[in-house]
């Protein structure tokens, strides 16, 4: 990863200092993921597939923390997500917990993490094909959570 490319990553969550706050947040960030991919009552493997590329190229390079296994922080993403489909979480339980999560730590979403957070959930809704209603009604209501 170029210096420059680095120093804008570390941007998009310079504020974050600890750890357990990357893994908190990128747990919660798999619940909004999830709530989004299953809001039209299923999720499909491309779904899961794209969200995983998207952690590998670019939520993991964002920074370099690791829990206390050296499993890096990004990964929480896509296992939350994988946790929420297994158990058939509940999507507005899911998306509450993303809620509670993101106005704990409003101050680290700075508008670099937001659109990362938009580009996400777009690529996800996109994946099948089109987006449907439930999810355009989800990403609507991200965008004006983002914007409150």
């Amino acid at each position: 990863m170029s210096v420059s490319l680095r120093s804008r990553a570390y941007g998009y969550l310079r504020y974050m200092s600890t750890t357990e706050t990357y893994i908190d947040i990128y747990t919660n960030l798999g619940f909004l993921f999830y709530s989004v991919a299953a809001g039209d009552g299923q999720v499909r493997e491309v779904e899961v597939d794209t969200l995983k590329q998207l952690v590998k190229e670019r939520w993991m390079p964002l920074e370099g923390s690791r829990d206390e296994f050296g499993v890096d922080a990004a990964e929480y993403i896509t296992m939350a997500f994988d946790y929420a489909k297994e158990n058939r979480l509940d999507v507005k339980q899911a998306n509450e917990r993303f809620k509670a999560s993101y106005l704990e730590h409003r101050s680290r979403f700075d508008p670099d993490l937001k659109r990362l957070v938009l580009d996400t959930t777009t690529a996800i809704t996109d994946a099948y094909g089109h987006t449907n209603k439930a999810e355009l009604a989800a990403l609507t209501q991200l965008q004006e959570l983002f914007r409150a």
